[in-house]
């Protein structure tokens, strides 16, 4: 059991990417992809360096936050994704951020991690995930009243991910296990996952899936960076996967939790039960006749979704209940999406509900 790396606080690497890096990072890719360098422009994007307005809600809880151990920045690196935003990240510059925006509480977890993790040996990958995992649970360990943590695993190692998940609650007392979107060429619904989900059910578990770009390279737009569009169009994706594959119906004691107020579901979940009707299995995933009161049980989370149009249409979605309040820190600040949050035209008691509320109902850790 890899332990020794849990308490060490990481600082920048200084092995950055090529700012130009032009390959394509899946594992099934060949071909080219636009330039990677101007994705993400670090810890200080977008803040003027006074904290972001307090409504008087007395708590923030921000449930999407990043941590970033010194082995997965040295994976990211190899992978082509040592942003700036990563090299600059510390445990001092977290807690920094936090204090700063008079955030209560984070939720530690992976943010868009290498694709080439999808190929990479198991016996090269499990001892990585479980030490970047101990790290992250160090981090909570050290300051148990300031963060949460998610247990991340790679579904696609089926024996590794159940040992992942049982040292999660055993031994590291997460708060619930992290996936990401898509799995080189596959998404979480795929029955081929099963046995994982299963012990999630079992479990009852809280699933937070984090997105990044899928690796069917021809999808992807010359010059548009993955950020833009495929991160939320991959939690689309993963979404209706699993919809599709009837897991929302399979494991009812799983909570999941969709980053980015759930990609484009909340606009496209209308299109889907329309279209979806056509499907031979639909009985099967819509039991009782509809897709979209099984989406709207789901939760989501705020970071990078407080425009105007994205609240418009989470509002008419979703139950406030269903939402929580996210940064995506360090990549976009915590001012950033506090002020977009308390512009956005909810009322006080659905801001109480957002920023603190529905997280602590959902993760009991967090109260308090």
């Amino acid at each position: 059991m890899i332990r020794s790396s849990r308490f060490i606080a990481s600082g920048a690497n200084s092995a950055l990417s090529s700012a130009n890096h032009e390959t394509c990072l899946g594992p099934c890719c060949t071909g080219s992809r636009g330039s990677l360098f101007e994705l993400f422009a670090g810890p200080s994007a977008g803040a003027s360096g006074q904290p972001a307005p307090s409504l008087g809600s007395g708590r923030v809880i921000d449930v999407h936050h990043h941590y970033f151990s010194p082995e997965f920045k040295e994976s990211a690196a190899k992978g082509g994704m040592m942003f700036p935003a990563v090299a600059k990240w510390s445990p001092d510059v977290m807690m920094e951020e936090m204090d700063k925006n008079a955030i209560d509480k984070t939720v530690l977890s992976l943010a868009s991690v290498p694709v080439h993790w999808f190929s990479t040996p198991t016996e090269e990958m499990r001892p990585l995930l479980r030490a970047i995992n101990e790290y992250g649970a160090g981090l909570r360990d050290a300051n148990p009243n300031r963060h949460g943590f998610f247990s991340f695993i790679t579904v696609n190692d089926i024996e590794g991910s159940l040992a992942e998940i049982e040292h999660a609650y055993s031994k590291l007392n997460a708060d619930g296990i992290e996936m990401a979107t898509s799995f080189g060429d596959k998404w979480p619904g795929d029955p081929e996952f099963a046995p994982v989900f299963e012990e999630l059910n079992r479990r009852k578990s809280i699933v937070y899936l984090h997105p990044l770009a899928p690796c069917a390279c021809l999808n992807i737009v010359a010059g548009v960076g993955d950020s833009w569009a495929e991160y939320p169009h991959d939690t689309t994706r993963a979404i209706l996967s699993l919809m599709v594959h009837g897991a929302f119906t399979k494991y009812p004691n799983i909570k999941f939790i969709f980053s980015h107020g759930g990609g484009t579901i909340p606009i496209l979940a209308a299109r889907a039960e329309a279209l979806s009707r056509f499907a031979p299995n639909r009985s099967e995933f819509a039991p009782d006749g509809s897709i979209l009161p099984i989406l709207q049980k789901q939760y989501y989370e705020t970071a990078n979704a407080t425009s105007a149009p994205m609240v418009a249409a989470l509002k008419a979605f979703i139950p406030m209940t269903q939402l929580m309040f996210g940064t995506d820190f360090p990549y976009v600040t915590g001012e950033a999406n506090l002020k977009g949050l308390r512009a956005a035209g909810f009322t006080d008691e659905e801001l109480k509900m957002i920023e603190h509320a529905n997280a602590e109902k959902l993760i009991p850790s967090l109260v308090g």
